[in-house]
């Protein structure tokens, strides 16, 4: 399957062979940074083509909270912040990157913020 015709949460779920139902279940007494950790491993899986990376890119977005400073690296500049996060959550390429960061970036700041 095209990674560009999984837009949706439920789509990473259906080509990952899960539904929204199981997955809901699976997941319900979860902790909040721990129930997003779960849907960006599930997002991971399917951009790559249902395969696990050891080497590869991870997705930037933009997180509305700003809370992701404090988080692995970090580099401040009078007016700038970086944060660099989810090294173990990598992407094949840079393409399919750069969609799951457009795309599921909701996703990606449930994890990181909780």
């Amino acid at each position: 399957m095209n990674y560009k015709k999984i837009d949706t949460f439920e789509k990473v779920l259906e080509f990952n062979g899960e539904t929204m139902e199981q997955f809901n279940n699976r997941t319900i007494k979860m902790a909040p940074d721990t129930f997003g950790y779960e849907k960006v491993k599930a997002i991971v899986l399917a951009m790559n083509g249902g395969k696990n990376v050891t080497s590869g890119y991870f997705p930037l977005f933009w997180n509305p909270n700003r809370s992701a400073v404090r988080f692995s690296y970090s580099d401040y500049k009078f007016v700038i912040g970086h944060s660099s996060v989810s090294c173990r959550l990598l992407i094949i390429d840079a393409k399919r990157t750069i969609y799951a960061g457009e795309t599921f970036g909701k996703e990606y700041s449930e994890y990181i913020n909780g």
